[in-house]
This record gives structure tokens, C-alpha cells and sequence, in this order.
């Protein structure tokens, strides 16, 4: 079993250096690799992880029995054969329900089921690290079955609505936190209400160099969305050259190919160090 990628567990203290071109970006499968499989699934996890992705998101919701599952939408609707809220179905009923019921896989996975959250950390564990996104408010059980499984603390980060990123400190007072912001105007009041925190999330459109240096100046990451319309190779470029940390993507392919291509100038020595900001040695 692959060794889970050195990941820095808790909040980054002090400056961070940044390097443009990033030399070592943490990669982050959304909803898992799901070009080739349902999105959410253990398939689409296990594809993640062979691709050797630093993080594979998950998107936590609860029964109303209480148990954690895998649900990217608050209805089944759209990606089984059910009808209705997660929230109002027992975990019995979400199970009898097929994970590719969707119109685009009907037909193509036999017996594929919604994973619990258990189910998804036992897939994972030792080999990649969660990235959580909280879509319910956050329980006891979920931080009981991270710790459970190695992910808390540590090798886990939470993301997701603010206010249920917060909620989740405090059930779990070390859990490595991102919050979201909009603009580069956001980071100083952001900072100035939440300590520890691990980093910010953004859309790729609003990165620029300066939105990376003001959150490095504080030693804070930037993990950034390269989805929907921003999830093509020209984007993922732009936001490597201004410094992020971390890219979130529906097309591991491409991602993966950029930096291949990106280490192999860096092994080569024809990348260049454009510009870092002084203070303490990088991730």
C-alpha cells in the first residue's frame, strides 16, 4: 500500500515562500476521478487514489438515522434511481439505491451502491488524504470515524460553507480548516476572526499573485477550485505561475499531465524561480 503524500499536518506558521512556478502542488480529485465512473462512489475513489492524487474530496451529508454517506446534492435526484432528500432517508433505504442510476451510467455498474463515510476512509486510509466537504453540519461520528481511521489529525483538511467549517472546530478543535473567500479584500478580516487556520479556497478566476502572497505573508495556503469553466490546462497554468498551493479538478487527466510536464522542466532545470517571499522554508 502507497505511503500517503507528506502533507504539513496542522496550521502553517509564519511566512511561506512562494515559488512561481510552483514546484510541488497538492492535487485534489473532486467528488473523486469520476470521468470514467460515478461521481462519489468507491470506484471513484479508488481511481483517485491509483492516480496518486494528494486528496480525494468527499462530500458529507447525513442520514436521518445519523450515519455519514457520500451525496454531493442534498436530493438523490440526480445521481441515482431515487427520489428525495438525503436527510429524510434511513441509511437502509439510501443503500437500496443504485450510485449510477444517473441517466449518463445507467446500465454500466452492476450493484453499485452510495459509500458511507466509513466505507470511504477504509478505501483511503494510508494512501491519501480526505478533503472534506462539509455539507451538513458536522456530528461526533464524523470526527470519530477520521480519527478512527488515521485522518484526524493530520491527513484530513475541511472545507465547505463557512459556517459549517467553523462548526466543525469545535467538535474538533485541531482539524486543519479552509474558508472560503471571494477576493484578495477578504483575507484580512477572515484572519482576523478565525486562528489556525490551514488555508483559503477560492475560485481559479479571482487568483492572482498578489491574492497568494497576501495569504502566504500569513502563512496561509491557497487551495484553489479549478472547476466548471476554469477547469482547463491554460487556467491550471495561470494558477500555478501565481503561486497556489493546491488545485481541485474534475479532469485528473489533464491536471496530472501539466505537472508531469512541469517536473520534468524542474528535473531538467529550465524552470525558474521568479519571485518568494522571504521567511521560513516552504511546505
Amino acid at each position: 500500500m502507497a505511503a500517503v503524500a507528506a502533507i504539513p499536518s496542522g496550521p502553517v506558521a509564519g511566512e511561506i515562500p512562494t515559488r512561481t512556478p510552483v514546484n510541488r502542488i497538492l492535487t485534489i480529485a473532486h467528488r473523486g476521478a469520476h470521468q470514467s465512473v460515478p461521481e462519489d462512489t468507491l470506484p471513484a475513489i479508488e481511481k483517485a487514489v491509483e492516480l496518486g492524487f494528494d486528496y480525494v474530496e468527499l462530500d458529507v451529508r447525513f442520514t436521518s438515522d445519523g450515519v455519514p454517506v457520500l451525496m454531493h446534492d442534498a436530493t438523490v435526484n440526480r445521481t441515482t434511481d431515487g427520489h428525495g432528500f438525503v436527510r429524510d432517508m434511513t441509511l437502509a433505504e439510501i443503500k437500496r439505491l443504485d450510485a449510477a442510476g444517473a441517466p449518463e451510467w445507467r446500465g454500466s455498474f452492476r450493484d453499485l451502491r452510495v459509500p458511507t463515510l466509513e466505507e470511504a476512509l477504509r478505501v483511503m486510509k494510508g494512501r491519501a488524504s480526505a478533503y472534506v466537504n462539509q455539507k451538513d453540519p458536522p456530528r461526533p461520528v464524523e470526527i470519530q470515524l477520521l480519527r478512527k481511521y488515521g485522518f484526524y489529525p493530520g491527513h484530513a483538511v475541511v472545507a465547505g460553507r463557512n459556517e459549517q467549517v467553523l462548526a466543525f472546530r469545535e467538535l474538533a478543535p485541531k482539524a486543519d480548516l479552509l474558508l472560503n473567500i471571494r477576493d484578495i479584500d477578504d483575507i484580512p478580516a477572515v484572519l482576523a476572526s478565525v486562528p489556525r487556520l490551514k488555508g483559503f479556497t477560492t475560485r481559479a478566476s479571482i487568483v492572482t499573485r498578489e491574492l497568494v502572497e497576501a495569504a502566504h505573508a500569513d502563512g496561509v495556503l491557497v487551495f484553489t477550485n479549478a472547476l466548471g469553466p476554469d477547469d482547463t490546462a491554460s487556467e491550471m497554468q495561470r494558477v500555478i505561475a501565481a503561486g497556489v498551493d493546491a488545485i481541485q479538478t474534475n479532469q485528473p487527466d489533464v491536471l496530472l499531465r501539466l505537472l508531469g510536464e512541469m517536473d520534468k522542466e524542474w528535473r531538467s532545470g529550465n524552470a525558474q524561480e521568479v519571485g518568494r517571499l522571504p521567511g521560513r522554508q516552504g511546505q
